[in-house]
């Protein structure tokens, strides 16, 4: 739920410690489900879809037709945007998102063991998506981290033993390849629910914390003291010095441009 009304400033960083593993997909949603014309886009009609369950408890989405606004926005379907990126299912088409990481799926001879399957299954929550073209993709939901892929060779649905193998598809070259797959094996990792922030996803974190200050009609000080605490605030903000309120400026002009249409950049960046 976007934040509204602000009780206590100095809970409100904790309330963001969820995005400290966000892949790049999954910040491009955050920033995309702030944006007002998307969300009444995403209201005004739900995605024609059809559900299942397989095997592990992987859940299965079917999309009868294509979903037109939604792939305006980048998106194969709209997911509920009051639900972050861990709590809904997002799926960025390849061409809002061309870098994702790809699989390709082939018969399994005997005795082979699907090393992506049986982890996968065994660690993670599975939700797999059936396009309106009959491409299939798939997300690989862990602990505060969830990764996108998409598949190419045999369908995953076709009910005989398959095999999926990492393909390298989108990338400019291997080691951005290989990098993308390091950072993806934090899906794997079950201690990615205590936060370890990089100094990329510290900006983006308080960007969005700026977005949504601004939205419960918290001023400029009030957002400062969310980061710095109320004494440096005092101390700082009617002082000669204007570089706390530059910088409170800065963040929201950040987020700004992020929720409106530069989500898209992230996305064509390396994830």
């Amino acid at each position: 739920m976007l934040v509204r009304r602000i009780e206590d400033l100095s809970d409100m960083l904790v309330r963001y410690n969820y995005t400290a593993n966000l892949s790049r997909g999954n910040w491009a949603w955050e920033f995309a489900r702030r944006n007002r014309a998307l969300r009444d886009d995403a209201y005004a009609v739900l995605p024609q879809m059809e559900t299942g369950s397989a095997c592990h408890d992987i859940r299965l989405l079917k999309l009868r037709e294509p979903d037109l606004a939604a792939e305006a926005c980048g998106l194969l379907f709209f997911p509920d945007p009051d639900q972050t990126a861990l709590s809904t299912h997002v799926f960025w088409s390849d061409q809002a998102f061309p870098r994702k990481i790809a699989v390709h799926v082939r018969d399994r001879e005997p005795g082979e063991i699907d090393k992506i399957f049986e982890k996968g299954t065994r660690l993670c929550r599975i939700v797999h998506l059936t396009d309106a073209a009959g491409r299939e993709h798939f997300l690989v939901k862990g602990a505060n981290c969830s990764i996108q892929i998409r598949c190419s060779g045999k369908s995953l649905l076709c009910g005989e033993p398959v095999k999926m193998e990492f393909s390298v598809s989108g990338f400019d070259c291997p080691d951005a390849y290989i990098r993308a797959l390091k950072r993806a094996h934090r899906v794997y990792d079950p201690e990615a629910r205590t936060p370890t922030w990089s100094r990329k996803a510290l900006g983006y974190r308080n960007a969005l914390i700026a977005l949504d200050a601004q939205a419960a009609g918290i001023s400029y000080r009030d957002t400062a003291v969310i980061f710095y605490g109320e004494q440096r605030v005092a101390e700082d903000w009617s002082g000669g010095s204007s570089a706390m309120k530059s910088a409170m400026a800065r963040l929201l002009a950040k987020g700004a441009k992020l929720r409106d249409g530069g989500y898209r950049d992230l996305l064509m960046d390396h994830p």
